[in-house]
């Protein structure tokens, strides 16, 4: 007797994996063509000293604009990736394969800003974007096991 497979696509992942689609264009616009955060940047710049520019950022008399839109703003960029990668895609379902997942896309931003000149490539943006992607799924992880309790209370599945 053979096994049967089911080969349906399951419409709420495929959904996610499109909106997944549209947030890493989106993100690829504001990180190299968007003139808002600076982008024009001709010059190139490096940091590989790992929290050098989260403590200056922390530590110097930066308005307060300029430390959150870079300390939050490079948490913030990587957040739907953790929440939707897991949703999107079954297998990446634990802390550890969305932190490998995400370390690809934030060296590989970090390398084309270095390489076209578009914003300063800074390990730190690279600790940020993974802790980003890690709150992101402890988010979705959040959710879900609501989801479940609220599911086992009301009797359901």
């Amino acid at each position: 007797m053979k096994a049967e497979f089911n080969n349906r696509i399951d419409p709420v992942r495929l959904a996610v994996a499109f909106v997944f689609a549209g947030y890493v264009l989106l993100l690829a616009y504001l990180t190299f063509f968007s003139d808002y955060y600076g982008r024009r940047m001709v010059h190139r710049s490096i940091n590989l000293i790992p929290f050098k520019t989260i403590i200056e950022f922390i530590t110097s008399d930066y308005n307060t604009e300029a430390v959150i839109t870079n300390l939050a703003g490079n948490i913030a960029a990587f957040l739907p990736m953790g929440f939707l990668l897991p949703v999107a895609f079954g297998k990446l379902n634990s802390l550890r394969r969305i932190v490998f997942a995400s370390l690809p896309g934030t060296l590989s931003v970090e390398l084309i800003q270095y390489i076209f000149g578009t914003g300063a490539s800074d390990i730190d943006d690279v600790i940020l974007n993974v802790l980003g992607a890690a709150i992101g799924y402890f988010a979705v992880r959040a959710v879900i096991n609501l989801i479940c309790r609220c599911n086992v209370i009301r009797g359901k599945k």
